[in-house]
Protein backbone atom coordinates (compact mmCIF):
# COMPACT_ATOMS: atom_id res chain seq x y z
CA UNK A 1 0.00 0.00 0.00
CA UNK A 2 2.67 2.36 0.94
CA UNK A 3 4.59 1.85 -2.22
CA UNK A 4 1.73 2.36 -4.40
CA UNK A 5 0.95 5.32 -2.39
CA UNK A 6 4.58 6.48 -2.92
CA UNK A 7 4.47 6.26 -6.73
CA UNK A 8 1.17 8.21 -7.45
CA UNK A 9 3.16 10.78 -5.76
CA UNK A 10 6.33 9.88 -7.70
CA UNK A 11 3.99 10.18 -10.96
CA UNK A 12 2.06 13.41 -9.93
CA UNK A 13 5.56 15.31 -9.72
CA UNK A 14 6.87 14.73 -12.93
CA UNK A 15 3.45 15.71 -14.48
CA UNK A 16 3.65 18.51 -12.16
CA UNK A 17 7.32 19.23 -14.28
CA UNK A 18 6.71 18.35 -17.65
CA UNK A 19 6.24 21.52 -19.86
CA UNK A 20 2.85 22.31 -21.36
CA UNK A 21 4.21 22.40 -24.74
CA UNK A 22 7.25 21.61 -26.74
CA UNK A 23 9.39 22.66 -29.66
CA UNK A 24 10.80 20.30 -31.65
CA UNK A 25 12.07 22.05 -34.53
CA UNK A 26 12.99 26.01 -33.49
CA UNK A 27 13.43 28.21 -36.72
CA UNK A 28 14.62 31.71 -37.20
CA UNK A 29 12.47 34.30 -38.74
CA UNK A 30 15.73 34.92 -40.86
CA UNK A 31 16.08 31.46 -41.90
CA UNK A 32 12.41 31.08 -43.30
CA UNK A 33 12.86 33.72 -46.09
CA UNK A 34 15.84 33.14 -48.46
CA UNK A 35 15.80 33.03 -52.25
CA UNK A 36 18.54 31.89 -54.37
CA UNK A 37 18.17 32.92 -58.40
CA UNK A 38 19.67 32.14 -61.76
CA UNK A 39 21.34 34.94 -63.24
CA UNK A 40 18.41 34.76 -66.08
CA UNK A 41 15.93 35.08 -63.46
CA UNK A 42 17.23 38.00 -62.18
CA UNK A 43 17.88 39.65 -65.65
CA UNK A 44 13.44 38.71 -65.83
CA UNK A 45 12.47 40.41 -62.56
CA UNK A 46 14.58 43.42 -63.28
CA UNK A 47 16.06 43.77 -59.75
CA UNK A 48 17.94 46.66 -58.92
CA UNK A 49 19.56 47.32 -55.69
CA UNK A 50 20.58 50.28 -53.18
CA UNK A 51 22.24 50.53 -49.99
CA UNK A 52 20.74 51.48 -46.60
CA UNK A 53 22.14 54.93 -45.73
CA UNK A 54 21.98 56.70 -42.45
CA UNK A 55 21.78 60.36 -43.31
CA UNK A 56 20.23 63.23 -41.52
CA UNK A 57 16.21 63.87 -42.43
CA UNK A 58 13.69 66.40 -41.87
CA UNK A 59 11.17 65.10 -39.30
CA UNK A 60 7.23 65.23 -40.43
CA UNK A 61 4.14 64.61 -38.59
CA UNK A 62 0.68 63.56 -40.40
CA UNK A 63 -2.52 65.19 -39.58
CA UNK A 64 -5.89 64.68 -40.84
CA UNK A 65 -7.14 67.63 -42.71
CA UNK A 66 -10.73 69.31 -44.69
CA UNK A 67 -10.36 71.25 -47.53
CA UNK A 68 -12.28 74.83 -47.55
CA UNK A 69 -12.89 77.79 -49.38
CA UNK A 70 -10.19 80.31 -48.83
CA UNK A 71 -10.93 83.56 -46.96
CA UNK A 72 -11.08 86.71 -49.08
CA UNK A 73 -7.59 88.17 -48.85
CA UNK A 74 -7.20 91.65 -47.07
CA UNK A 75 -4.66 94.01 -48.62
CA UNK A 76 -2.80 96.58 -46.07
CA UNK A 77 -5.03 99.29 -46.97
CA UNK A 78 -7.82 98.02 -46.50
CA UNK A 79 -6.29 96.18 -42.58
CA UNK A 80 -7.37 99.28 -40.79
CA UNK A 81 -10.63 99.76 -42.15
CA UNK A 82 -11.58 96.41 -40.81
CA UNK A 83 -9.54 96.49 -37.71
CA UNK A 84 -11.27 94.58 -35.27
CA UNK A 85 -12.93 92.09 -37.46
CA UNK A 86 -12.64 88.33 -37.97
CA UNK A 87 -12.73 86.57 -41.30
CA UNK A 88 -13.29 82.61 -40.68
CA UNK A 89 -13.58 80.77 -43.89
CA UNK A 90 -16.37 79.01 -44.60
CA UNK A 91 -16.14 75.59 -43.20
CA UNK A 92 -17.85 72.33 -45.01
CA UNK A 93 -19.39 71.11 -41.79
CA UNK A 94 -22.72 72.89 -42.52
CA UNK A 95 -25.86 71.02 -43.71
CA UNK A 96 -27.43 71.47 -47.32
CA UNK A 97 -29.70 73.66 -45.20
CA UNK A 98 -27.30 75.93 -43.67
CA UNK A 99 -25.48 76.09 -47.03
CA UNK A 100 -28.32 77.00 -49.11
CA UNK A 101 -29.47 79.68 -45.86
CA UNK A 102 -25.84 81.27 -46.40
CA UNK A 103 -26.21 81.15 -50.32
CA UNK A 104 -29.13 83.53 -50.05
CA UNK A 105 -27.41 85.69 -47.39
CA UNK A 106 -24.98 86.39 -49.62
CA UNK A 107 -27.14 87.24 -52.70
CA UNK A 108 -28.82 89.81 -50.59
CA UNK A 109 -25.54 90.63 -49.43
CA UNK A 110 -24.47 91.41 -53.14
CA UNK A 111 -27.89 92.92 -53.79
CA UNK A 112 -27.21 95.62 -50.69
CA UNK A 113 -23.93 96.51 -52.17
CA UNK A 114 -24.87 96.87 -55.64
CA UNK A 115 -28.02 99.42 -54.09
CA UNK A 116 -25.16 100.93 -52.26
CA UNK A 117 -22.84 101.45 -55.27
CA UNK A 118 -26.32 103.40 -57.06
CA UNK A 119 -26.90 105.48 -53.70
CA UNK A 120 -23.56 106.49 -54.05
CA UNK A 121 -23.88 107.33 -57.69
CA UNK A 122 -27.08 109.27 -57.19
CA UNK A 123 -25.35 111.38 -54.49
CA UNK A 124 -22.21 112.19 -56.14
CA UNK A 125 -24.27 113.54 -59.36
CA UNK A 126 -26.84 115.43 -56.43
CA UNK A 127 -23.05 116.75 -55.00
CA UNK A 128 -21.96 118.11 -58.26
CA UNK A 129 -25.16 119.58 -58.93
CA UNK A 130 -25.29 121.53 -56.22
CA UNK A 131 -21.61 122.68 -56.47
CA UNK A 132 -22.52 123.64 -59.95
CA UNK A 133 -25.34 125.59 -59.05
CA UNK A 134 -23.65 127.57 -56.52
CA UNK A 135 -20.79 128.57 -58.86
CA UNK A 136 -23.97 129.84 -60.84
CA UNK A 137 -24.91 132.06 -57.98
CA UNK A 138 -28.19 130.30 -58.20
CA UNK A 139 -27.88 128.38 -54.85
CA UNK A 140 -26.69 128.26 -51.78
CA UNK A 141 -24.00 127.08 -49.62
CA UNK A 142 -26.37 124.95 -47.17
CA UNK A 143 -27.43 123.04 -50.46
CA UNK A 144 -23.70 121.81 -50.87
CA UNK A 145 -23.01 120.81 -47.41
CA UNK A 146 -25.81 118.59 -47.56
CA UNK A 147 -25.47 117.19 -50.66
CA UNK A 148 -21.53 116.38 -49.43
CA UNK A 149 -22.89 114.67 -46.17
CA UNK A 150 -25.74 112.60 -48.51
CA UNK A 151 -22.43 111.18 -50.40
CA UNK A 152 -20.40 110.74 -47.16
CA UNK A 153 -23.09 108.99 -45.53
CA UNK A 154 -23.93 106.92 -49.03
CA UNK A 155 -20.04 106.08 -49.13
CA UNK A 156 -20.33 105.09 -45.63
CA UNK A 157 -23.10 102.64 -46.18
CA UNK A 158 -21.36 101.01 -49.07
CA UNK A 159 -18.30 100.36 -47.04
CA UNK A 160 -20.76 98.55 -44.49
CA UNK A 161 -22.22 96.80 -47.24
CA UNK A 162 -19.02 95.04 -48.45
CA UNK A 163 -17.62 94.50 -44.96
CA UNK A 164 -20.73 92.29 -43.88
CA UNK A 165 -20.22 90.46 -47.56
CA UNK A 166 -16.82 89.96 -46.84
CA UNK A 167 -18.12 87.83 -43.31
CA UNK A 168 -20.16 85.93 -45.94
CA UNK A 169 -16.96 84.09 -47.03
CA UNK A 170 -16.19 83.41 -51.20
CA UNK A 171 -19.36 82.69 -52.83
CA UNK A 172 -21.36 78.81 -52.24
CA UNK A 173 -22.83 78.85 -55.71
CA UNK A 174 -20.69 78.22 -58.34
CA UNK A 175 -17.39 76.78 -56.13
CA UNK A 176 -17.83 73.02 -57.28
CA UNK A 177 -14.21 72.76 -58.37
CA UNK A 178 -12.31 76.56 -57.68
CA UNK A 179 -9.06 77.01 -58.86
CA UNK A 180 -7.62 77.45 -55.28
CA UNK A 181 -8.73 75.61 -52.34
CA UNK A 182 -7.30 76.02 -48.41
CA UNK A 183 -6.39 73.12 -46.37
CA UNK A 184 -7.52 73.63 -42.78
CA UNK A 185 -4.78 70.92 -40.64
CA UNK A 186 -5.86 71.14 -36.65
CA UNK A 187 -2.81 70.41 -34.66
CA UNK A 188 -2.59 70.08 -31.22
CA UNK A 189 -1.82 72.45 -29.26
CA UNK A 190 1.05 70.67 -27.87
CA UNK A 191 2.88 70.00 -31.01
CA UNK A 192 2.39 73.74 -32.61
CA UNK A 193 6.12 75.03 -31.53
CA UNK A 194 7.41 71.49 -33.19
CA UNK A 195 5.63 72.62 -36.62
CA UNK A 196 7.74 74.84 -39.08
CA UNK A 197 5.32 77.52 -39.77
CA UNK A 198 6.80 78.38 -43.08
CA UNK A 199 7.05 75.37 -44.68
CA UNK A 200 4.95 73.81 -47.37
CA UNK A 201 2.87 70.77 -46.49
CA UNK A 202 2.28 67.57 -48.41
CA UNK A 203 -1.06 66.94 -49.50
CA UNK A 204 -2.32 63.25 -50.23
CA UNK A 205 -5.29 60.98 -49.60
CA UNK A 206 -6.16 60.29 -46.25
CA UNK A 207 -5.74 56.73 -46.49
CA UNK A 208 -3.15 56.19 -48.51
CA UNK A 209 0.25 55.30 -47.80
CA UNK A 210 3.43 57.18 -47.70
CA UNK A 211 4.39 56.37 -51.09
CA UNK A 212 1.45 57.67 -52.71
CA UNK A 213 1.43 60.72 -54.72
CA UNK A 214 1.41 64.36 -52.82
CA UNK A 215 0.87 67.83 -53.73
CA UNK A 216 2.58 71.13 -52.61
CA UNK A 217 0.41 73.46 -50.64
CA UNK A 218 1.90 76.49 -49.16
CA UNK A 219 1.07 78.33 -45.95
CA UNK A 220 -1.19 81.16 -45.95
CA UNK A 221 -2.17 83.68 -43.24
CA UNK A 222 -5.46 83.49 -41.57
CA UNK A 223 -7.76 84.48 -38.95
CA UNK A 224 -7.15 82.78 -35.83
CA UNK A 225 -8.82 79.51 -35.63
CA UNK A 226 -9.64 77.11 -32.94
CA UNK A 227 -11.39 73.94 -30.74
CA UNK A 228 -11.29 74.57 -27.48
CA UNK A 229 -12.98 71.58 -26.99
CA UNK A 230 -10.65 69.22 -29.19
CA UNK A 231 -7.27 71.20 -28.26
CA UNK A 232 -6.37 72.30 -31.39
CA UNK A 233 -5.74 75.02 -33.61
CA UNK A 234 -5.78 75.29 -36.89
CA UNK A 235 -2.76 75.96 -40.37
CA UNK A 236 -4.24 76.85 -43.37
CA UNK A 237 -2.57 76.37 -46.80
CA UNK A 238 -3.15 77.07 -50.29
CA UNK A 239 -3.89 73.90 -52.42
CA UNK A 240 -3.69 74.54 -56.18
CA UNK A 241 -7.01 72.72 -57.37
CA UNK A 242 -4.68 70.62 -60.29
CA UNK A 243 -5.62 67.47 -62.16
CA UNK A 244 -7.05 64.95 -60.10
CA UNK A 245 -9.13 67.31 -58.78
CA UNK A 246 -9.59 67.98 -55.41
CA UNK A 247 -13.23 68.37 -53.82
CA UNK A 248 -14.79 71.19 -51.43
CA UNK A 249 -15.28 69.13 -47.80
CA UNK A 250 -13.14 66.32 -49.11
CA UNK A 251 -10.84 64.82 -45.82
CA UNK A 252 -6.89 64.69 -47.04
CA UNK A 253 -3.90 63.87 -45.03
CA UNK A 254 -1.80 66.29 -44.71
CA UNK A 255 2.31 66.00 -43.92
CA UNK A 256 3.55 68.29 -41.99
CA UNK A 257 7.42 69.55 -40.97
CA UNK A 258 9.11 69.68 -37.81
CA UNK A 259 11.59 71.96 -37.22
CA UNK A 260 13.66 69.52 -36.16
CA UNK A 261 15.89 66.73 -37.70
CA UNK A 262 17.78 63.44 -36.82
CA UNK A 263 20.02 60.56 -38.01
CA UNK A 264 18.18 57.94 -39.47
CA UNK A 265 18.46 54.69 -41.63
CA UNK A 266 16.73 55.38 -44.85
CA UNK A 267 15.71 53.09 -47.47
CA UNK A 268 13.69 54.00 -50.89
CA UNK A 269 10.39 53.79 -50.38
CA UNK A 270 10.00 51.33 -53.21
CA UNK A 271 12.09 48.36 -51.51
CA UNK A 272 9.63 48.20 -48.46
CA UNK A 273 6.63 45.51 -49.41
CA UNK A 274 3.49 44.53 -47.37
CA UNK A 275 2.43 41.15 -45.82
CA UNK A 276 -1.64 40.23 -45.65
CA UNK A 277 -1.21 41.17 -41.71
CA UNK A 278 0.82 44.51 -42.63
CA UNK A 279 4.25 43.70 -41.45
CA UNK A 280 6.81 45.84 -43.80
CA UNK A 281 9.59 43.67 -45.25
CA UNK A 282 12.62 44.28 -47.49
CA UNK A 283 15.15 41.95 -49.44
CA UNK A 284 18.32 42.17 -48.33
CA UNK A 285 21.16 41.30 -51.00
CA UNK A 286 23.55 38.63 -48.88
CA UNK A 287 25.06 37.30 -51.93
CA UNK A 288 25.51 36.61 -55.88
CA UNK A 289 21.57 36.33 -56.56
CA UNK A 290 20.91 35.57 -52.81
CA UNK A 291 17.94 37.76 -51.15
CA UNK A 292 16.65 37.09 -47.58
CA UNK A 293 13.80 39.01 -46.28
CA UNK A 294 14.16 41.02 -43.46
CA UNK A 295 11.55 42.78 -41.19
CA UNK A 296 11.61 46.59 -40.80
CA UNK A 297 9.54 48.65 -39.02
CA UNK A 298 8.80 52.20 -41.04
CA UNK A 299 8.72 55.30 -38.61
CA UNK A 300 7.28 57.62 -41.33
CA UNK A 301 8.14 58.15 -45.11
CA UNK A 302 9.46 61.49 -46.24
CA UNK A 303 10.54 62.45 -50.20
CA UNK A 304 9.67 59.16 -50.82
CA UNK A 305 12.26 57.69 -48.63
CA UNK A 306 11.39 55.30 -45.81
CA UNK A 307 13.05 56.36 -42.66
CA UNK A 308 13.53 52.54 -40.41
CA UNK A 309 12.91 52.33 -36.84
CA UNK A 310 14.16 48.57 -37.28
CA UNK A 311 15.88 46.56 -40.27
CA UNK A 312 19.16 46.06 -42.32
CA UNK A 313 21.86 47.89 -40.78
CA UNK A 314 23.44 50.91 -42.83
CA UNK A 315 25.60 49.41 -45.99
CA UNK A 316 23.08 46.51 -46.81
CA UNK A 317 22.07 46.37 -49.76
CA UNK A 318 18.02 45.79 -50.44
CA UNK A 319 16.21 45.17 -53.93
CA UNK A 320 14.66 48.24 -54.91
CA UNK A 321 12.55 46.80 -58.51
CA UNK A 322 11.48 43.97 -58.85
CA UNK A 323 10.21 43.72 -55.18
CA UNK A 324 6.65 42.74 -55.22
CA UNK A 325 8.11 39.65 -57.98
CA UNK A 326 10.69 38.31 -55.22
CA UNK A 327 8.20 38.37 -52.87
CA UNK A 328 5.19 36.76 -55.39
CA UNK A 329 8.63 34.09 -56.57
CA UNK A 330 8.84 33.09 -52.65
CA UNK A 331 4.82 32.54 -51.93
CA UNK A 332 4.43 30.77 -55.41
CA UNK A 333 2.48 33.12 -57.10
CA UNK A 334 5.05 34.53 -59.20
CA UNK A 335 6.41 32.44 -62.09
Amino acid sequence: MACAVAAILMTSAKAADASPAKVFTSVKETDLANLILTVRAEERLGITTATVERKKVARTRFYGADLVLPSPVITPDERGRHAGQSVFPILPSLSSAELVRLAQSQIDADGQIEQARVQVQAARVALNRAEQVLREKAGSVRSVDEARAQSELAEAALRRAQAQRELLGAPVLGADEPAVLWVRVPVYVGDIRRIDPNANALIGGFGGEGGDLRHQAAPVPAPPSANPGAATVDFFYALTNGTPAFRLGEKVGATLALKEDEDSPVVPWSAVVHDVQGGAWVYENVGPQSYARRRVQVRYVHNREAVLARGPMPGAKVAVTGVAELFGTEFGIGK
